[in-house]
């Protein structure tokens, strides 16, 4: 052990980004972490994964936090320390998926934490441990952590739906409302929007259920400064959405608009601004071509609404507990608006569509 922790390197290289790769289905799960929690658990998920050594128990030094943190080593043994008296007792919910044609049969497998491909499925919520041990060596200066069955299934399969972030962009962050919000950004943004989500869902994922009965208090205390925080961060230009059935909030929505695109637009045509002339494309033009809508045949309506349906990102869009069946016919309806359909359109041309668009 003396061994393994004096070569442990994962994390020490001052130069070197840490990339954290995690499985879509822990970025949206529900959970409450400390800031040094998350900050633990996000590390060693990300080192177990890049490791792929199959192996579902890790080790973090101090040395590894503090380079990783940009905090000193002393105050990494400190944290380190705290984070294994709390750990254990640490839960997170996340939802089930029972594939109904194994069940039916009787074969094996039938529950699993990513949906099915073929889309006979139904939801359960399901609610864990993180961990299944967890030890603090004080003298050596690391801590070791044994995740639960559940964990280490999703740190198997993060291959199969996740996603990328650059961890030093979130170091400026003093809440883990807001890392968390962070993380979550960067699973939608390439839709532009996270999906709408109830008050209640909201509150899950941040760990809060049982708190901020009413929505302003939670609104204020809660997804208020976690936006304002990415904001300032500056990847992310975050707008809150909210929905309301008479004078009630029943949905929130962040609508995402990546700040390094819309500055390298700005540069682009400030650059070409003095040198333009009969045969250059006007920055501006290529983002009006960009949102035109396509209209579809019927047929294509219901081929490509489906398809779609089939796209684990896209998957992602749908509603706790929602059947596929209504799913589809929610993607149908966002093919024929013109403001939710160029949400969909990379995704369109995965699944083979074709179109004059470029």
């Amino acid at each position: 052990m003396q061994e393994f922790v004096g070569s442990a390197n994962f994390y020490t290289d001052k130069e070197k980004e840490v990339m954290i790769s995690k499985s879509n289905t822990l970025i949206e799960a529900g959970f409450e972490l400390t800031l040094a929690e998350h900050d633990l658990l996000t590390l060693a998920i990300n080192k177990l994964h890049k490791q792929a050594t199959n192996n579902h128990d890790v080790f973090i030094t101090a040395k590894e936090f503090s380079i990783a943190n940009g905090v000193s080593e002393s105050h990494a043994y400190q944290l380190l320390k705290s984070t294994a008296n709390t750990l254990m007792d640490r839960q997170l919910k996340f939802p089930l998926y029972i594939d109904l044609d194994k069940k039916n049969n009787n074969q094996p497998n039938a529950v699993s934490v990513i949906p099915p491909k073929h889309g006979n499925y139904e939801t359960a919520n399901g609610k864990y441990n993180w961990l299944q041990g967890v030890a603090y060596a004080d003298k050596q200066g690391f801590i070791y952590i044994h995740f639960s069955d559940p964990l280490r299934f999703l740190i198997d399969k993060t291959g199969d739906a996740y996603t990328n972030y650059n961890y030093s962009k979130t170091l400026d962050m003093r809440t883990f409302n807001a890392k968390r919000l962070y993380e979550l950004v960067c699973k939608w943004k390439d839709l532009g929007a996270t999906k709408s989500m109830y008050i209640d869902d909201w509150k899950e994922f941040f760990g809060v259920s049982n708190k901020y009965p009413n929505v302003a208090e939670f609104k204020r205390r809660v997804l208020e400064p976690s936006i304002t925080a990415l904001n300032e961060q500056g990847d992310f230009k975050i707008t809150l959405k909210q929905e309301k059935v008479g004078r009630i909030i029943t949905h929130f929505q962040l609508i995402i608009e990546s700040q390094n695109k819309v500055k390298n637009l700005l540069d682009k045509a400030m650059n070409n601004k003095n040198s333009r002339n009969s045969n250059t494309v006007n920055v501006f033009e290529n983002i009006k071509s960009e949102s035109t809508f396509i209209k579809m045949s019927e047929a294509q309506l219901d081929t490509f609404s489906s398809k779609l349906a089939e796209l684990h990102e896209i998957q992602q869009m749908a509603d706790v507990g929602e059947d596929m069946k209504p799913f589809i016919g929610r993607l149908r309806s966002m093919l024929q608006d013109p403001k939710k359909q160029k949400k969909l359109i990379p995704y369109l041309k995965q699944v083979g569509f074709k179109s004059n668009i470029a």
